[in-house]
């Protein structure tokens, strides 16, 4: 019997699994540049007393990554992806970690109406990455997740810093509601899927929450957003 690859990538283990690691991904981690915007960056603005909810959790890898290597106090996933969800707590197993938790759910904005059923269609793709809430490209699979206010998910994990990743969703995430104790928002842009009226959205609505564009931590398409 052949021995599990695991990837060993900046003090984090992910072992391989051919329904999420893609020929792509894989290269990416033994080229070891897998995330490596974040990896560089987050060091720059988590401090240990963070609790951080990240939001797109992919891997896992970035919040093994928070909780094991920089240390932070607590680190709460949410991943749409049914599938992602469970490789992702697998790997903060793996870590041994304790101070993380995955919620298998999709964040709303604030002034979003539920659905009766309290969930809404998620669509899966190949690669993972590219899963999302929209219709609009080729779907592999579709599932029903849970729906969550992002004010309310704050206030769960009592969230100070977001790390938000999730493909076009962005845009309208911090219309309205309420981002309570988070003082940073480290948030990657796809301008792609939300064209610049959506970036122009996403600023105005951290500008309304009373937050600024971080321009020494910012590079290209992620940002670091600080409250005033």
């Amino acid at each position: 019997m052949s021995k599990p690859v695991i990837y060993e990538l900046n003090g984090v283990s992910l072992p391989h699994d051919d329904a999420i690691i893609t020929p792509q991904v894989a290269a990416s981690l033994k080229r070891g540049n897998y995330e490596r915007a974040e990896v560089l960056a987050t060091p720059k603005f988590l401090e240990p007393e963070d609790r951080v909810l990240e939001l797109g959790a992919g891997l896992g890898y970035i919040s093994s990554y928070a909780a094991k290597v920089i240390g932070v106090s607590h680190v709460t996933c949410v991943e749409a992806n049914p599938k992602l969800a469970d490789y992702i707590r697998g790997v903060h197993e793996m870590q041994g970690l304790e101070n993380t938790e995955v919620r298998n759910c999709v964040a709303l904005p604030g002034g979003a109406k539920l659905n009766p059923d309290k969930t809404m269609p998620f669509y899966i793709r190949e690669p993972f990455w590219s899963s999302s809430l929209d219709p609009g490209r080729d779907a592999i699979a579709v599932e029903n997740i849970a729906q969550e206010y992002l004010s309310d998910l704050i206030k769960d994990a009592g969230a100070t810093a977001l790390i938000v990743d999730i493909e076009g969703g962005e845009r309208d995430l911090f219309k309205g509601g309420d981002l309570g104790s988070v003082r940073k928002i480290y948030v990657e842009l796809h301008t792609r899927y939300i064209r610049p009226k959506g970036i122009k959205a996403c600023f105005d609505a951290l500008s309304e929450h009373g937050f600024y564009y971080d321009q020494r931590v910012s590079h290209g398409g992620v940002v670091l957003f600080r409250k005033l």
